[in-house]
């Protein structure tokens, strides 16, 4: 992110009464930080030659003299800048430019891929703690303020069990495994920081093979981590993934790309980062909450901002504000206000959606929408498909909209601000189409018996997708059941993707099974099946993570493509 951007991110810290910036600098991807000792950790580490196969290069970092401006720039707001070296792992960047770092000697490139990569810094080299120690020594000279956060997340363990200089590390250090190695590793450097009058904090995973002696512990992986800390007398910042990771969407519908995940405004607010697990004399170990912007999918400021705020301001009011004060309704109301000042100061953020507007609506015949929005913004709408502007139709009674219409609607606000826009498609279906649906809520690790629970909700919906069920719990099932019409004979091949558990049956036959706790994972099946109407039934549940179902179908000699609303029928 730009250096400008920065500032005006520092300028939000403050606005909100917060008081840390927590900067992650390093990465597999990408080493954003000046070392003079070590000029190839920017020559080379700081660029990569593509993201996700997207074919453009990509790069930057910060030099030393931006780094002190900006170390400046915060002092004078009262905002502590908290610099993130990664390691042991998360160091892809840094092994491109010196490889002898590494277990197994390279070459590397910087990572063109998101996620956890199994690169990382030899624990048996002493080489490794000399550059990190020049590294970290550089580190403090930019950035006064005590606390060093030193990573210490997803670490793979693969390449220290390969390598006999770990090995050999693990012997002479009378270590139990790589575990404990880990944890000799954020030792050595936390010692190395302490006696320079600096203390470090890292990710929950340094909790693993014994806390070094005076970390901090930042968790993130839920409130475990955290709790267990305290209770052993180690400060910690709560930053749990569903309250505090602002990449994750913010609807579940019509949002621009993400890394998935759903954290709307409501759950920041409901963040609790003092839990009654933790006695009264203990709870002062928790020095606060922290709100996280990762960036792998956010490729400008202006959608930073976007996914920042205003989850930024609910976060700022939950750790400022006793739980007792706290009143969604009323923050809500008084964002009103907010959002004025947001806009006075350029802030993109998220302008709430308008009440009333539906991602997708199937309609036979004509539908009435009814917008709500607040006085402080005016809604302009369009019915040809062109984003509205200004000039376009302002919205002042109930519309009604005819199927095959899509519905664009934007906000205006004070001096000219605008929303995005958003988008309601009115798909035109005849009354025989949709499939029947069962809903259950509950917390399962596998797809349980349908045949023996009793549905929450039910009734018809037009696509087999978790978005066709407008309210959901976090542990959930349901069961669509249907009919489908091809107009060939012959092999068919269908595709049922999940993050959790799924399974397809196709005319009662069991024809793909995707169960179980697990990411988005896709499976296969194959009928031949005659022209004419078909069974189906999709079965799912959701137990941890993300919520996700996915279903397609390849014809005879066709392409992969999803299953219509046309296509669908609720009775034979």
């Amino acid at each position: 992110m730009p250096v400008d951007f920065v500032k005006k991110y520092i300028d939000l810290i403050a606005y909100h009464k917060m008081n840390t910036f927590h900067w992650h600098l390093t990465d597999d991807q990408g080493w954003r930080i000046e070392i003079k000792k070590y000029p190839k950790l920017t020559e080379i580490g700081s660029s990569r030659r593509e993201s996700m196969g997207d074919g453009t290069p990509h790069g930057g970092f910060y030099t030393q003299e931006q780094i002190r401006d900006l170390v400046d720039y915060a002092r004078k707001r009262f905002v502590t800048i908290v610099p993130e070296i990664e390691l042991p792992g998360h160091a892809q960047a840094a092994l491109a430019a010196y490889p002898e770092l590494s277990c197994t000697g390279g070459p590397f490139e910087v990572s063109t891929k998101w996620g956890v990569h199994k690169e990382v810094f030899c624990a048996g080299n002493e080489q490794t703690f000399t550059f990190l120690q020049d590294v970290l020594t550089e580190v403090m000279a930019l950035f006064p303020g005590e606390v060093i956060h030193i990573g210490g997340d997803e670490v793979p363990k693969d390449r220290w069990q390969a390598c006999s200089k770990c090995q050999q590390r693990i012997k002479d250090e009378g270590l139990q495994d790589e575990h404990e190695l880990q944890s000799y590793f954020i030792r050595r450097i936390e010692a190395f920081l302490n006696a320079r009058g600096r203390r470090i904090i890292g990710w929950d995973e340094i909790l693993e093979g014994g806390l070094a002696p005076n970390a901090a512990v930042m968790s993130w992986r839920g409130m475990d981590g955290g709790i267990a800390a305290a209770k052993a007398g180690h400060e910690v910042v709560m930053t749990p993934t569903w309250h505090c990771y602002f990449d994750y969407y913010q609807a579940k519908f019509d949002e621009p790309k993400a890394i998935g995940g759903y954290l709307p405004l409501r759950k920041v607010y409901e963040f609790e980062p003092l839990p009654d697990d933790i006695p009264a004399d203990q709870q002062h170990f928790i020095l606060g909450g922290q709100g996280n912007v990762w960036t792998e999918y956010i490729a400008t400021p202006e959608y930073a901002e976007y996914m920042a705020v205003p989850r930024m301001s609910a976060l700022a009011e939950v750790v400022w504000s006793p739980r007792s004060s706290r009143d969604f309704e009323n923050f809500q109301r008084r964002m009103l206000s907010h959002y004025d000042r947001l806009v006075l100061k350029n802030v993109h953020f998220r302008a709430p959606r308008p009440r009333g507007l539906p991602a997708k609506s199937f309609v036979t015949g004509k539908r009435m929408v009814q917008l709500d929005y607040p006085q402080h913004a005016a809604l302009r709408y369009t019915l040809d498909g062109t984003d509205p502007g200004p000039d376009a139709r302002l919205y002042k009674k109930p519309i009604q909209i005819k199927g095959g219409k899509t519905l664009k609607v934007r906000a205006f606000f004070r001096d000219g601000w605008q929303s995005r826009v958003w988008t309601s498609q009115f798909i035109r279906v005849k009354p025989e189409n949709g499939v029947h649906f069962r809903y259950f809520e509950g917390e399962w690790t596998a797809l349980p018996d349908f045949s023996a629970l009793a549905p929450q909700k039910s009734g018809r919906v037009y696509e087999i997708t978790l978005a066709a069920l407008e309210h959901r719990d976090d542990h959930f099932a349901v069961e669509f059941e249907g009919y489908f019409t091809i107009d060939q004979a012959g092999e068919y091949a269908f595709f049922l993707g999940s993050d959790d558990g799924s399974r397809l049956f196709i005319d009662g036959k069991a024809l793909a099974e995707n169960d179980g706790l697990h990411e988005i994972r896709e499976v296969e099946g194959r009928i031949r099946l005659q022209r004419g109407r078909h069974a189906i039934r999709v079965q799912y549940f959701q137990g941890t993570g993300w919520s996700r179902l996915e279903i397609f179908y390849q014809p005879p000699n066709g392409a992969k493509q999803p299953l219509l609303p046309e296509m669908l029928f609720w009775q034979k």
